[in-house]
């Protein structure tokens, strides 16, 4: 019923616009729908800025541009999603690819001191399948080493580390709200942070000039700003009708797959995942599962099945982007792997990886 109620919401704003052109104009300069879904987002992450964007890959780009990354080197894991690294090789900048968890599948900590070079200005995190890094221990290190800290938690909104929201100590987060995420909007995206700097540098590099003479004075404006990224008007209202609903069904996962988590760890099916101790440690986004020594496929899911659990388990292939064929003809000179990658590869259990798809 409280969704009914929000597509009523909707479709009478749709109705709105049409009728009335001031509301299209409220868009351009961030407000109406837009000033109250960013003032959401900066109260959930309890951050002082949030600029929403049309997706995460052109958040990311127009980072680049912000934090000054070109020609310059960046520091992540190879496990990762191609619309995460291609802003920063598009933006000429190298990427140095170090070691990560076997378990958890993220950045490794241990080995980023050994992996910096000359030329290394960032370290850019992925919360892959939705579990989030420690990003006060990254934090810590990039400060220690003047580097700027960029956390991708696409994957990972509304998961929680020590009581903060996922990427809560990085320079700056980047979310995602396009099909299979957390918060649904049909497509989105946005960055949340607390330096005032990168914030207005991306308002100068990334939106409507309605919104720099909103912020900077109406004589203060950038007719040519290089990135067009302002979220779509009907994705923002819809995600802002729907933002405590959306809360509300995340929960409501969490604790349905922490639940069968804990269940396939006492019946020694999988190994052992210390990073997921609660049900907030994780969204969930992919439920991805390392089987233990000798468990087979057939036996998760025939436990699933005994069980009336409403998943099945399917095989999956974590993709390390170093060493994929396309990346590697396409990026040849764009990246390099540390010697901890190097070795761990050639010691990491690709197989016995599986994916639990809910069925209803």
């Amino acid at each position: 019923m409280e969704l009914l109620n929000d597509i009523d919401s909707f479709k009478k704003y749709l109705v709105d616009c049409f009728q009335q052109p001031s509301m299209q104009q409220q868009h351009l300069s961030g407000a109406g729908a837009t000033h109250y879904l960013e003032a959401k987002l900066k109260d959930y992450y309890n951050k002082k800025y949030a600029l929403t964007f049309c997706n995460a890959t052109t958040a990311l780009h127009a980072l680049c541009i912000a934090m000054d990354l070109n020609n310059t080197e960046i520091l992540t894991s190879p496990i990762n999603w191609g619309g995460s690294v291609a802003p920063f090789i598009f933006n000429k900048n190298r990427l140095r690819f170090t070691s990560f968890d076997p378990i958890s599948l993220n950045l490794s900590l241990r080995d980023l001191p050994s992996a910096i070079t000359k030329k290394t200005k960032a370290v850019l995190s992925v919360d892959f399948n939705g579990t989030p890094v420690d990003s006060k221990a990254i934090k810590d290190f990039c400060s220690q080493n003047n580097l700027i800290y960029i956390s991708d938690c696409a994957q990972s909104m509304g998961s929680f580390l020590n009581d903060k929201p996922a990427g809560y100590y990085s320079d700056a987060i980047v979310l995602s709200f396009s099909p299979g995420k957390s918060f649904f909007a049909g497509e989105g995206g946005a960055i949340i942070t607390d330096d005032v700097t990168i914030y207005e540098k991306l308002l100068w590099y990334s939106q409507h000039p309605s919104r720099q003479k909103t912020a900077f004075g109406l004589s203060n404006f950038n007719d040519y700003a290089p990135i067009n990224g302002r979220m779509n008007p009907f994705s923002v209202f819809f995600l802002n009708e729907i933002f405590q609903l959306s809360l509300i069904n995340l929960k409501s996962h969490q604790f349905k797959c922490f639940e069968l988590l804990s269940q396939l760890q006492k019946e020694n099916l999988i190994e052992s995942t210390p990073h997921i101790n609660a049900p907030s440690s994780s969204s969930f986004f992919n439920f991805s599962l390392q089987l233990r020594p000798l468990v087979k496929i057939e036996q998760l899911n025939e436990f699933l099945q005994n069980h009336n659990q409403s998943f099945i388990a399917v095989p999956v292939l974590p993709k390390i982007i170093p060493f994929d064929i396309i990346f590697r003809k396409q990026f040849r000179s764009k990246y390099s792997c540390s010697e901890s990658l190097l070795k761990q590869y050639g010691n990491f259990r690709l197989n016995d990886r599986v994916k639990l798809i809910f069925v209803k």
